[in-house]
C-alpha cells in the first residue's frame, strides 16, 4: 500500500496533467502528495539575477499549488523545492521523503527553463528503485483514472515480472479493479514451402504446447489472487512481436493501466535488448506502472 506519493511538475500545464490522477490515487490509498519542482542552478556567467528570479518563480509555483490542492488531500500535502540536477534531485528527494509511488508526466511544454520533465521522466524512471507510473494526459489535463481502475499485467515466467504484479495488486486492490494477467508467447514464422509440411506441423504443435503451459502458468497466479478476493482474468496471446501484443491486448480488455518491470538499462545494453516496456511506453497512451528492481540480479522481463 501507499503512503505518499511524489509528484514532480515542471511548471507546464502539460506536468500538471499528473496531479488529477495522484489525488485520486491518495484519496483511494490514504497517501500523502509530495509535490515537488527542481531548480537547477545556472553557470558562472549567468546572471544572478537571473538565478534568483527561477528560484522565486519556483517558490512561488509551489505555493500556488499548494493554495489549490489545500484540504483535497485527505493524507496530507508537502511541497519542496529542490536543487541539482533534475533526475538525481528527484531520486534523492524520494529517498529522503519515504516516497513509494511516483506519478509524473512523460513530458513537460512549459519554458525553455521550466520544461525538463521530458528528458528527465526517463533517466529517473531507470535509476529510481521503486514503482513510478507515467502518464500521457490530455492537453485538458482530465484525470485518466475512471471510477474503476483495471489492470493488465505481463508476465514472462521471470521474478521480476512478478514482483511488478505485486505492485499491481497494490495498485488496485483500492479501486475495484479487475487485474488481467497476460503472457506473449512467440509465434513461429508462417512457412510456405510444401516440403516443410511436417515442419511447419511440428512448429504448430509446439505452439500449442506453449500457450498450454503459459495457461497454466497465468492461472496459478490468478488463482493466488482470486483466494485474495480479487477479479482476475487471463489470456495467451501468439505473437512474434511482444509489445505489439500487450498494447492489443491492453486495447481489448480496455485496460486504464498497465504495469510492467524493467531493468532500467541505458546506452548500447538498452539498445540490443529492445525493451519491450519502452516499446510500450513510446507507443501507448495508457498509463504505464514501470517497477525497477532494488539490483540487477533478476532476469530480463523486458
Amino acid at each position: 500500500m501507499y503512503n505518499k506519493i511524489m509528484v514532480p511538475l515542471d511548471g507546464s500545464t502539460f506536468s500538471e496533467g499528473a496531479l488529477p490522477m495522484a489525488m485520486r490515487l491518495a484519496e483511494r490509498t490514504g497517501a500523502g502528495l509530495h509535490v515537488v519542482t527542481v531548480f537547477e542552478p545556472v553557470s558562472s556567467f549567468t546572471s544572478s539575477n537571473w538565478e534568483a528570479a527561477t528560484r522565486r518563480w519556483g517558490e512561488l509555483y509551489l505555493g500556488n499549488i499548494e493554495g489549490r490542492l489545500r484540504g483535497a488531500i485527505p493524507g496530507g500535502l508537502t511541497t519542496a523545492l529542490l536543487q541539482g540536477s533534475p533526475s538525481q534531485a528527484l531520486t534523492d528527494e524520494a529517498r529522503r521523503a519515504g516516497a513509494d509511488l511516483t506519478v509524473m508526466a512523460t513530458h513537460g511544454r512549459g519554458t525553455v527553463a521550466r520544461a525538463w520533465l521530458g528528458s528527465v521522466a526517463d533517466e529517473f524512471s531507470r535509476t529510481h528503485h521503486g514503482p513510478v507510473l507515467l502518464i500521457r494526459p490530455g492537453e485538458s489535463g482530465e484525470s485518466l483514472l475512471t471510477e474503476r481502475a483495471d489492470i493488465l499485467i505481463p508476465l514472462d515466467g521471470s521474478d521480476l515480472s512478478e514482483e511488478a504484479l505485486d505492485h499491481a495488486v497494490a495498485l488496485g486492490e483500492r479501486c475495484d479493479s479487475t487485474f488481467h494477467l497476460t503472457r506473449v508467447v512467440p509465434r513461429p514464422p508462417v512457412l510456405t514451402s510444401p516440403y516443410l509440411v511436417e515442419a511447419v506441423g511440428g512448429a504448430e504443435e509446439m505452439l500449442d504446447d506453449a500457450r498450454e503451459n503459459a495457461a497454466d502458468y497465468l492461472e496459478a497466479h490468478a488463482d493466488r489472487l482470486r483466494r485474495r478476493g480479487l477479479q482476475v482474468t487471463v489470456s495467451v496471446v501468439a505473437d512474434q512481436q511482444p509489445a505489439k501484443a500487450i498494447l492489443s491486448e491492453a486495447s481489448a480488455v480496455g485496460t486504464d493501466f498497465i504495469v510492467m518491470a524493467t531493468h532500467g538499462y541505458r546506452g548500447i545494453q538498452r539498445a540490443l535488448l529492445g525493451s519491450t516496456t519502452d516499446k510500450v511506453l513510446r507507443a501507448s497512451d495508457i498509463p504505464l506502472l514501470l517497477y525497477r528492481p532494488p539490483d540487477q540480479t533478476h532476469r530480463a522481463a523486458s
